[in-house]
């Protein structure tokens, strides 16, 4: 079974703005003097998420959407999302 490809751009723009929900709140209630670090990964990661979005929602159909543009943005995330788990700004 294949999914229909305006599908696959739906759900990845739905996961898109979902992600940028969560982490948008998440950023609200970071404390910014002890957790500078955090912050800036995790506001890092809205904006390349933002970006994505806006790639995705700009091209006219699924076909003009470079998979590997995106893929690199998952990537990002990715990585990003992990420095800021595996490296807090707090101090002990």
């Amino acid at each position: 079974m294949r999914l229909h490809e305006e599908g696959v751009r739906v759900l990845l723009s739905a996961t898109l703005v979902a992600f940028l929900a969560v982490f948008a709140v998440y950023l609200w209630f970071v404390d910014l003097l002890s957790s500078q670090r955090e912050f800036g990964a995790f506001l890092t990661a809205e904006l390349v998420a933002f970006a994505m979005l806006v790639y995705i929602s700009t091209k006219p159909d699924y076909d003009a959407v470079k998979k590997s543009w995106v893929l690199t943005g998952c990537i990002a995330l990715v990585l990003l999302l992990t420095l800021a788990f595996l490296f807090p700004g707090g101090r002990p």
